[in-house]
Protein backbone atom coordinates (compact mmCIF):
# COMPACT_ATOMS: atom_id res chain seq x y z
CA UNK A 1 0.00 0.00 0.00
CA UNK A 2 2.80 2.22 0.49
CA UNK A 3 4.05 1.95 -3.09
CA UNK A 4 0.98 2.76 -3.96
CA UNK A 5 0.25 5.65 -1.77
CA UNK A 6 3.97 7.34 -2.72
CA UNK A 7 2.75 7.44 -6.48
CA UNK A 8 -0.64 9.06 -5.65
CA UNK A 9 1.16 11.45 -3.75
CA UNK A 10 3.82 12.43 -6.70
CA UNK A 11 0.74 12.07 -9.02
CA UNK A 12 -0.74 15.06 -6.61
CA UNK A 13 2.48 16.49 -6.60
CA UNK A 14 1.10 20.31 -7.96
CA UNK A 15 -1.53 20.16 -4.92
CA UNK A 16 0.57 18.72 -2.21
CA UNK A 17 2.89 20.85 -2.67
CA UNK A 18 0.56 23.87 -1.64
CA UNK A 19 -0.19 21.59 1.46
CA UNK A 20 3.45 20.95 2.37
CA UNK A 21 3.51 24.75 2.61
CA UNK A 22 0.78 24.85 4.53
CA UNK A 23 2.10 22.77 7.08
CA UNK A 24 5.58 24.37 7.26
CA UNK A 25 3.42 27.61 7.48
CA UNK A 26 1.82 25.97 10.13
CA UNK A 27 4.37 24.40 12.09
CA UNK A 28 7.07 27.22 12.53
CA UNK A 29 3.98 29.21 13.62
CA UNK A 30 2.85 27.05 16.36
CA UNK A 31 6.16 26.27 17.22
CA UNK A 32 7.33 29.95 18.07
CA UNK A 33 3.95 30.49 20.29
CA UNK A 34 4.26 27.67 21.89
CA UNK A 35 8.46 28.05 23.14
CA UNK A 36 7.40 30.96 25.22
CA UNK A 37 5.09 29.35 27.05
CA UNK A 38 6.88 26.07 27.87
CA UNK A 39 9.66 28.92 29.45
CA UNK A 40 7.44 30.36 31.22
CA UNK A 41 5.60 27.36 33.11
CA UNK A 42 8.91 25.01 33.09
CA UNK A 43 10.26 28.47 35.46
CA UNK A 44 7.01 28.99 37.28
CA UNK A 45 7.54 24.75 38.09
CA UNK A 46 11.18 25.98 39.97
CA UNK A 47 11.38 25.46 43.52
CA UNK A 48 11.84 28.74 45.15
CA UNK A 49 13.80 27.12 47.61
CA UNK A 50 12.11 29.22 50.33
CA UNK A 51 8.63 29.18 51.73
CA UNK A 52 6.65 32.42 52.05
CA UNK A 53 3.73 30.97 53.62
CA UNK A 54 2.51 32.90 56.80
CA UNK A 55 5.28 34.85 56.58
CA UNK A 56 4.87 39.10 56.93
CA UNK A 57 7.23 42.07 57.03
CA UNK A 58 6.88 44.87 59.69
CA UNK A 59 7.88 48.06 58.81
CA UNK A 60 8.04 51.48 61.45
CA UNK A 61 8.53 54.90 60.86
CA UNK A 62 9.92 57.84 62.31
CA UNK A 63 6.86 60.98 62.93
CA UNK A 64 7.72 63.62 60.35
CA UNK A 65 8.61 66.47 62.29
CA UNK A 66 5.16 68.79 60.87
CA UNK A 67 3.59 65.88 62.94
CA UNK A 68 1.43 66.48 65.85
CA UNK A 69 3.01 63.45 67.57
CA UNK A 70 6.61 64.35 67.04
CA UNK A 71 8.69 65.37 69.83
CA UNK A 72 11.68 67.31 68.90
CA UNK A 73 13.59 66.18 72.57
CA UNK A 74 13.29 61.78 71.46
CA UNK A 75 14.40 62.64 68.12
CA UNK A 76 18.17 61.20 68.65
CA UNK A 77 19.05 58.17 66.89
CA UNK A 78 19.54 56.03 70.59
CA UNK A 79 16.23 57.18 71.65
CA UNK A 80 14.86 55.79 68.46
CA UNK A 81 16.47 52.45 68.51
CA UNK A 82 15.27 52.02 71.97
CA UNK A 83 11.73 52.76 70.51
CA UNK A 84 11.81 50.52 67.62
CA UNK A 85 12.86 47.58 69.58
CA UNK A 86 10.28 47.89 72.41
CA UNK A 87 7.96 47.74 69.50
CA UNK A 88 9.32 45.03 67.72
CA UNK A 89 9.60 43.40 70.78
CA UNK A 90 5.87 43.57 70.90
CA UNK A 91 5.13 41.90 67.68
CA UNK A 92 7.73 39.06 67.69
CA UNK A 93 6.54 38.37 71.12
CA UNK A 94 2.85 37.50 69.95
CA UNK A 95 1.62 33.87 70.32
CA UNK A 96 0.89 33.46 66.83
CA UNK A 97 4.36 34.30 65.84
CA UNK A 98 6.67 31.83 66.07
CA UNK A 99 9.88 32.81 64.60
CA UNK A 100 11.41 36.54 62.91
CA UNK A 101 14.45 37.85 61.67
CA UNK A 102 15.72 41.56 61.11
CA UNK A 103 16.77 42.35 57.02
CA UNK A 104 18.20 45.82 56.25
CA UNK A 105 15.88 48.36 54.34
CA UNK A 106 18.48 48.39 52.19
CA UNK A 107 18.95 44.97 50.91
CA UNK A 108 16.80 42.39 50.25
CA UNK A 109 14.99 39.25 51.50
CA UNK A 110 13.91 36.11 50.06
CA UNK A 111 10.27 36.77 48.20
CA UNK A 112 11.55 40.56 47.41
CA UNK A 113 12.07 39.28 43.78
CA UNK A 114 15.60 40.65 43.49
CA UNK A 115 18.86 39.79 45.76
CA UNK A 116 21.97 42.63 46.48
CA UNK A 117 24.99 41.27 44.15
CA UNK A 118 27.99 40.49 46.07
CA UNK A 119 31.90 39.42 44.62
CA UNK A 120 33.86 39.07 42.64
CA UNK A 121 34.20 35.44 43.78
CA UNK A 122 36.76 33.31 43.76
CA UNK A 123 38.64 30.02 45.34
CA UNK A 124 41.77 31.73 45.64
CA UNK A 125 42.78 35.64 46.09
CA UNK A 126 43.89 37.77 43.02
CA UNK A 127 45.25 40.38 42.37
CA UNK A 128 44.22 44.04 43.38
CA UNK A 129 44.61 44.84 39.36
CA UNK A 130 42.18 41.35 38.57
CA UNK A 131 40.12 42.43 41.24
CA UNK A 132 39.88 45.89 39.93
CA UNK A 133 39.75 45.04 35.93
CA UNK A 134 36.88 42.49 36.95
CA UNK A 135 34.66 45.30 38.61
CA UNK A 136 35.37 48.09 36.10
CA UNK A 137 34.57 45.74 33.54
CA UNK A 138 31.81 43.29 34.92
CA UNK A 139 33.42 40.12 34.79
CA UNK A 140 34.02 37.35 36.97
CA UNK A 141 31.21 35.51 38.80
CA UNK A 142 28.79 37.21 41.59
CA UNK A 143 26.50 35.91 43.86
CA UNK A 144 22.96 36.81 44.91
CA UNK A 145 23.26 37.69 48.53
CA UNK A 146 20.73 38.00 51.54
CA UNK A 147 21.93 39.71 54.58
CA UNK A 148 21.42 38.06 58.05
CA UNK A 149 21.43 40.16 60.91
CA UNK A 150 22.17 38.10 64.30
CA UNK A 151 20.12 40.57 66.71
CA UNK A 152 18.79 38.18 69.34
CA UNK A 153 17.65 35.37 68.06
CA UNK A 154 16.97 36.72 64.48
CA UNK A 155 16.75 33.37 62.48
CA UNK A 156 16.55 34.27 58.68
CA UNK A 157 16.58 30.18 57.59
CA UNK A 158 13.36 29.44 60.06
CA UNK A 159 11.31 32.60 59.16
CA UNK A 160 11.84 32.06 55.57
CA UNK A 161 11.76 28.09 55.34
CA UNK A 162 14.80 27.45 54.07
CA UNK A 163 16.68 24.38 54.04
CA UNK A 164 20.22 22.92 54.47
CA UNK A 165 20.72 21.33 51.25
CA UNK A 166 22.45 17.75 52.89
CA UNK A 167 19.49 17.10 54.88
CA UNK A 168 16.37 18.62 53.59
CA UNK A 169 15.54 20.13 57.07
CA UNK A 170 15.25 23.49 57.79
CA UNK A 171 18.48 25.12 58.44
CA UNK A 172 19.77 25.43 61.83
CA UNK A 173 22.59 28.62 61.85
CA UNK A 174 25.84 28.37 63.74
CA UNK A 175 25.59 30.29 67.02
CA UNK A 176 29.58 31.34 66.64
CA UNK A 177 28.62 32.60 62.91
CA UNK A 178 30.95 36.07 62.15
CA UNK A 179 30.59 38.50 59.45
CA UNK A 180 33.51 36.34 57.59
CA UNK A 181 31.19 33.13 57.53
CA UNK A 182 28.70 31.75 54.58
CA UNK A 183 26.20 29.78 53.68
CA UNK A 184 26.21 29.38 49.66
CA UNK A 185 23.64 27.60 47.42
CA UNK A 186 23.90 23.89 46.44
CA UNK A 187 24.55 25.17 43.09
CA UNK A 188 27.17 27.36 44.27
CA UNK A 189 28.75 24.33 45.83
CA UNK A 190 28.95 21.95 43.29
CA UNK A 191 30.36 24.95 40.64
CA UNK A 192 33.06 25.24 43.15
CA UNK A 193 33.85 22.03 45.20
CA UNK A 194 32.03 19.42 43.23
CA UNK A 195 29.48 18.82 45.92
CA UNK A 196 27.73 20.27 49.02
CA UNK A 197 29.50 17.63 51.36
CA UNK A 198 32.94 19.26 50.10
CA UNK A 199 32.10 23.00 50.75
CA UNK A 200 32.15 22.67 53.82
CA UNK A 201 34.37 24.40 56.31
CA UNK A 202 36.38 25.70 52.95
CA UNK A 203 36.96 29.31 52.36
CA UNK A 204 35.67 31.80 48.87
CA UNK A 205 37.15 35.31 48.53
CA UNK A 206 34.89 37.98 48.00
CA UNK A 207 36.38 40.94 46.96
CA UNK A 208 39.08 39.30 47.87
CA UNK A 209 37.77 38.88 51.71
CA UNK A 210 38.40 35.59 53.21
CA UNK A 211 34.90 33.99 53.80
CA UNK A 212 34.29 30.20 55.63
CA UNK A 213 31.37 28.25 54.29
CA UNK A 214 29.78 27.22 57.16
CA UNK A 215 27.01 25.51 55.25
CA UNK A 216 24.97 24.77 52.23
CA UNK A 217 21.82 25.86 51.61
CA UNK A 218 18.98 24.34 48.65
CA UNK A 219 19.36 26.39 45.60
CA UNK A 220 16.82 29.47 45.78
CA UNK A 221 14.77 31.13 42.87
CA UNK A 222 15.79 35.05 44.17
CA UNK A 223 13.52 36.61 41.14
CA UNK A 224 10.00 34.63 39.67
CA UNK A 225 10.44 33.14 36.40
CA UNK A 226 14.46 33.02 36.88
CA UNK A 227 16.37 30.29 37.00
CA UNK A 228 18.21 28.85 40.16
CA UNK A 229 21.50 31.57 40.22
CA UNK A 230 24.50 31.08 42.76
CA UNK A 231 23.25 32.56 45.67
CA UNK A 232 24.20 33.05 49.60
CA UNK A 233 23.52 34.13 53.01
CA UNK A 234 26.06 36.49 54.67
CA UNK A 235 25.54 37.00 58.58
CA UNK A 236 25.98 40.06 60.09
CA UNK A 237 27.42 40.96 63.39
CA UNK A 238 25.45 44.75 64.20
CA UNK A 239 24.40 46.53 67.29
CA UNK A 240 21.14 47.37 68.63
CA UNK A 241 21.74 50.90 67.30
CA UNK A 242 21.30 50.25 64.01
CA UNK A 243 17.70 48.59 64.33
CA UNK A 244 17.10 52.07 62.89
CA UNK A 245 17.94 50.46 59.55
CA UNK A 246 15.86 47.37 59.56
CA UNK A 247 12.45 45.46 59.06
CA UNK A 248 10.99 42.65 60.86
CA UNK A 249 9.89 39.68 59.46
CA UNK A 250 7.69 37.38 61.36
CA UNK A 251 6.37 33.59 60.15
CA UNK A 252 2.97 32.47 61.98
CA UNK A 253 2.90 29.08 63.50
CA UNK A 254 1.69 26.43 61.27
CA UNK A 255 -2.46 26.59 62.07
CA UNK A 256 -2.85 29.73 62.70
CA UNK A 257 -5.35 31.65 59.97
CA UNK A 258 -3.61 34.28 58.24
CA UNK A 259 -6.85 36.29 57.69
CA UNK A 260 -7.44 36.57 61.06
CA UNK A 261 -4.22 37.13 62.25
CA UNK A 262 -4.19 40.15 59.89
CA UNK A 263 -7.41 41.40 60.99
CA UNK A 264 -6.55 40.96 64.81
CA UNK A 265 -3.02 42.83 64.47
CA UNK A 266 -5.02 46.06 62.10
CA UNK A 267 -7.87 46.50 65.12
CA UNK A 268 -5.88 45.66 68.28
CA UNK A 269 -2.55 45.73 67.68
CA UNK A 270 -1.32 48.27 65.56
CA UNK A 271 -3.03 51.43 67.41
CA UNK A 272 -0.46 50.23 70.15
CA UNK A 273 2.71 50.62 68.03
CA UNK A 274 3.81 53.81 69.12
CA UNK A 275 6.80 54.24 71.53
CA UNK A 276 8.53 58.03 71.17
CA UNK A 277 8.72 58.98 67.68
CA UNK A 278 8.49 55.98 66.37
CA UNK A 279 5.33 54.34 64.78
CA UNK A 280 4.04 51.37 63.52
CA UNK A 281 3.85 51.61 59.20
CA UNK A 282 2.24 48.82 57.88
CA UNK A 283 2.17 44.66 57.86
CA UNK A 284 2.36 42.88 54.53
CA UNK A 285 2.33 39.16 53.52
CA UNK A 286 5.36 38.45 51.63
CA UNK A 287 3.45 37.10 49.20
CA UNK A 288 1.39 40.16 48.64
CA UNK A 289 4.41 41.97 48.24
CA UNK A 290 5.97 39.72 45.58
CA UNK A 291 2.58 39.86 43.72
CA UNK A 292 3.17 43.84 43.45
CA UNK A 293 6.64 43.59 42.25
CA UNK A 294 5.70 40.37 39.49
CA UNK A 295 2.77 43.23 38.50
CA UNK A 296 5.28 45.84 38.53
CA UNK A 297 7.84 44.10 36.34
CA UNK A 298 5.07 43.22 33.82
CA UNK A 299 4.91 39.44 34.72
CA UNK A 300 1.37 39.05 34.51
CA UNK A 301 1.06 41.06 31.29
CA UNK A 302 3.46 38.78 29.48
CA UNK A 303 1.86 35.38 30.66
CA UNK A 304 -1.19 37.11 29.40
CA UNK A 305 -0.05 38.28 26.32
CA UNK A 306 2.22 35.02 25.22
CA UNK A 307 -1.24 33.08 25.92
CA UNK A 308 -3.07 34.75 23.72
CA UNK A 309 -0.75 34.74 20.88
CA UNK A 310 -0.70 30.53 21.40
CA UNK A 311 -4.30 30.80 21.48
CA UNK A 312 -4.72 32.95 18.05
CA UNK A 313 -1.48 30.84 16.61
CA UNK A 314 -3.39 27.69 17.50
CA UNK A 315 -7.07 29.02 16.38
CA UNK A 316 -5.11 29.52 12.97
CA UNK A 317 -2.90 26.69 12.68
CA UNK A 318 -6.17 24.29 13.11
CA UNK A 319 -8.39 26.43 10.85
CA UNK A 320 -5.67 26.62 8.02
CA UNK A 321 -4.69 23.08 8.31
CA UNK A 322 -8.82 21.71 8.63
CA UNK A 323 -9.63 23.73 5.61
CA UNK A 324 -6.64 22.76 3.52
CA UNK A 325 -7.34 19.04 3.85
CA UNK A 326 -10.62 18.94 4.14
CA UNK A 327 -10.84 20.90 0.71
CA UNK A 328 -8.40 18.58 -0.61
CA UNK A 329 -10.02 15.14 0.13
CA UNK A 330 -13.78 16.62 -0.60
CA UNK A 331 -11.94 17.28 -4.00
CA UNK A 332 -11.69 13.53 -4.45
CA UNK A 333 -15.17 12.25 -4.44
CA UNK A 334 -14.73 10.33 -7.77
CA UNK A 335 -11.61 8.75 -6.58
CA UNK A 336 -13.43 7.48 -3.72
CA UNK A 337 -16.49 6.77 -5.24
CA UNK A 338 -13.92 4.51 -7.94
CA UNK A 339 -12.27 2.56 -4.86
CA UNK A 340 -15.78 1.52 -3.48
CA UNK A 341 -16.96 0.00 -6.64
CA UNK A 342 -14.30 -1.78 -6.80
CA UNK A 343 -14.73 -3.24 -3.24
CA UNK A 344 -12.49 -1.27 -1.36
CA UNK A 345 -13.94 -1.44 2.24
CA UNK A 346 -14.52 1.88 4.12
CA UNK A 347 -11.84 1.26 7.02
CA UNK A 348 -9.57 0.64 3.67
CA UNK A 349 -10.23 3.82 2.12
CA UNK A 350 -9.68 5.68 5.28
CA UNK A 351 -6.52 4.22 6.02
CA UNK A 352 -4.92 4.86 2.66
CA UNK A 353 -5.91 8.61 3.03
CA UNK A 354 -4.45 9.10 6.42
CA UNK A 355 -1.01 7.60 5.39
CA UNK A 356 -1.46 9.95 3.06
CA UNK A 357 -2.01 12.61 5.33
CA UNK A 358 1.05 11.61 7.59
CA UNK A 359 3.24 11.30 4.84
CA UNK A 360 2.49 14.64 3.83
CA UNK A 361 2.26 15.96 7.27
CA UNK A 362 5.78 14.67 7.83
CA UNK A 363 7.57 16.18 4.96
CA UNK A 364 6.12 19.46 6.12
CA UNK A 365 7.22 18.74 9.59
CA UNK A 366 10.25 18.40 9.16
CA UNK A 367 11.27 21.06 6.79
CA UNK A 368 9.96 23.56 9.09
CA UNK A 369 12.21 22.25 11.79
CA UNK A 370 15.09 22.50 9.96
CA UNK A 371 13.77 26.31 9.76
CA UNK A 372 13.45 26.32 13.22
CA UNK A 373 16.95 24.82 14.24
CA UNK A 374 18.22 27.48 11.95
CA UNK A 375 16.34 30.70 13.82
CA UNK A 376 17.39 29.15 17.13
CA UNK A 377 21.40 29.01 16.09
CA UNK A 378 20.91 32.76 14.60
CA UNK A 379 18.07 34.08 17.66
CA UNK A 380 17.85 31.48 20.39
CA UNK A 381 14.97 29.88 22.59
CA UNK A 382 12.30 32.31 23.55
CA UNK A 383 13.76 33.82 26.82
CA UNK A 384 10.39 36.17 28.30
CA UNK A 385 12.27 36.79 31.46
CA UNK A 386 15.82 37.29 29.81
CA UNK A 387 17.17 34.48 31.55
CA UNK A 388 19.45 32.42 29.17
CA UNK A 389 18.63 29.25 29.51
CA UNK A 390 21.12 26.57 30.26
CA UNK A 391 22.34 24.28 27.64
CA UNK A 392 20.84 21.13 29.14
CA UNK A 393 16.92 22.88 29.54
CA UNK A 394 17.74 23.94 25.59
CA UNK A 395 17.68 20.48 24.41
CA UNK A 396 14.69 19.48 26.60
CA UNK A 397 12.87 22.32 26.07
CA UNK A 398 13.33 21.76 22.00
CA UNK A 399 12.08 18.35 22.20
CA UNK A 400 8.77 19.16 24.50
CA UNK A 401 7.84 22.16 21.78
CA UNK A 402 8.54 20.40 19.01
CA UNK A 403 6.37 17.01 20.65
CA UNK A 404 3.76 19.23 21.25
CA UNK A 405 3.65 21.05 18.05
CA UNK A 406 3.66 17.80 16.18
CA UNK A 407 0.95 16.49 18.19
CA UNK A 408 -1.30 19.67 17.14
CA UNK A 409 -0.17 19.54 14.03
CA UNK A 410 -0.11 16.15 12.93
CA UNK A 411 -3.88 15.43 14.75
CA UNK A 412 -5.10 18.39 13.32
CA UNK A 413 -4.13 17.32 9.55
CA UNK A 414 -5.59 13.99 10.17
CA UNK A 415 -8.87 14.68 11.61
CA UNK A 416 -9.39 16.72 8.48
CA UNK A 417 -8.83 14.21 6.25
CA UNK A 418 -10.17 11.16 8.06
CA UNK A 419 -13.52 12.77 8.89
CA UNK A 420 -14.58 13.88 4.89
CA UNK A 421 -13.51 10.21 3.70
CA UNK A 422 -15.61 8.26 6.38
CA UNK A 423 -18.65 10.94 5.46
CA UNK A 424 -17.99 10.60 1.69
CA UNK A 425 -17.98 6.41 2.24
CA UNK A 426 -21.38 6.37 3.23
CA UNK A 427 -22.69 7.65 -0.18
CA UNK A 428 -23.27 5.07 -2.81
CA UNK A 429 -20.38 4.60 -5.46
CA UNK A 430 -22.61 5.68 -7.83
CA UNK A 431 -23.94 8.90 -6.19
CA UNK A 432 -20.12 9.87 -5.46
CA UNK A 433 -18.79 9.25 -9.06
CA UNK A 434 -21.80 11.48 -10.26
CA UNK A 435 -20.55 14.09 -8.35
Amino acid sequence: MIKKILHIIWNERHNNTWLVLEIIAASIMLWLAIDPLITLKRLDNIDDGYDLTGTYVVNMEKYKPYHPNYNRENDNDSLTAESLMNLYDIVRSLPEVESYCFTSRFSRSPGDNSAMMYGPVHKEIISNEELTHEKANDKGTYFSAYLSFNIDGSDIFKTFGIKDALTGKIFTPRKDDTDKNIYISESAAEKYFGSAQEAIGKYLYLSNSRMTISGVINNIQAVDYKEHGLHCILPQNTQISDIVNFRLHIRLKEGTDAHTFEKKFRQDIAPTLTSGNVHFESILSNKAIRDLQNEARGIFIKIRLYTAMALFSLFTVFLGTLSAFWIRTSARKGEIGIMRSIGASRLTIVKQFVIETSLIVNIGFVAAMIFVLHYLHINGFADPMKNNPLEGIKLMQFAVVTAISYAIVMTTAICSAAIPVWRITKILPADALRE
